[in-house]
């Protein structure tokens, strides 16, 4: 009786520390279902732009993506953290290079998808793209930030067609958010909001042959 107790006290324990994490860790990609994330507490955290996570921003635009293939009637797709690298570095180069293009015109070895999946360790990349820019508004938490991202997509046509495509099979989203004038945006940039800068990259067709990365990841 006493065995059967204590363990049971240690799953109650292992349970409650789990809840109690302050900051994102992948091994949640495994303990999130796309029936419960809504109900995960850091989604719902107050999104301080000068004290972000980027991996949490990253995540819940993970599963509000999943979602929405989910209620259009497709599959969900799984994370890759080599997608991920990619995503993240596009936009911070897209902030940080003042550009806003699928292709990046200021270095030619990330001009193209393929070369930037690549350099995030992508052996085989067969990529679909999507990229936001939203600034001069603010959002109260992770989820609303990336319900705004996805709601976006969604009413933009070819933004649609990447996020429903029937072939994708892996995701890994990036955001960065740039507190700087960009694009020539004076008025956003007076009002001191930022801007945040977003992409999604779905692997399509088959699985993410991954090695090293030579590109950073978010921490």
């Amino acid at each position: 009786m006493f065995r059967y107790t204590l363990i049971g006290l240690l799953i109650i324990i292992f349970s409650s520390s789990a809840l109690s994490q302050r900051k994102w860790k992948d091994q949640f990609y495994e303990e999130l279902t796309n029936e419960n994330f809504r109900d995960f507490k850091l989604f719902k955290k107050e999104l301080n732009p000068e004290k972000l996570d980027y991996k949490l921003i990253n995540a819940a635009v993970f599963y509000v993506s999943n979602e929405a293939r989910i209620e259009y009637g497709l599959s969900a797709v799984e994370f890759q953290p080599n997608l991920e690298i990619m995503a993240w570095n596009h936009s911070i180069k897209m902030a940080k290079n003042d550009f806003f293009d699928h292709y990046n015109p200021k270095d030619k070895k990330r001009k193209n998808p393929e070369q930037r999946a690549k350099l995030a360790g992508i052996k085989n990349p067969s990529i679909g793209e999507n990229i936001s820019a939203s600034g001069g508004r603010s959002f109260g938490t992770y989820l609303e930030l990336a319900d705004h991202l996805i709601d976006g997509w969604i009413d933009s046509p070819p933004h649609r067609k990447t996020l429903y495509a029937k072939g994708a099979v892996q995701l890994g989203c990036g955001v960065y958010f740039y507190d700087g004038l960009w694009q020539k945006s004076k008025e956003v940039h007076r009002q001191g909001r930022g801007f945040w800068i977003a992409t999604q990259n779905f692997q399509l067709f088959t699985k993410v042959k991954s090695g090293s990365s030579k590109d950073k990841g978010p921490n």
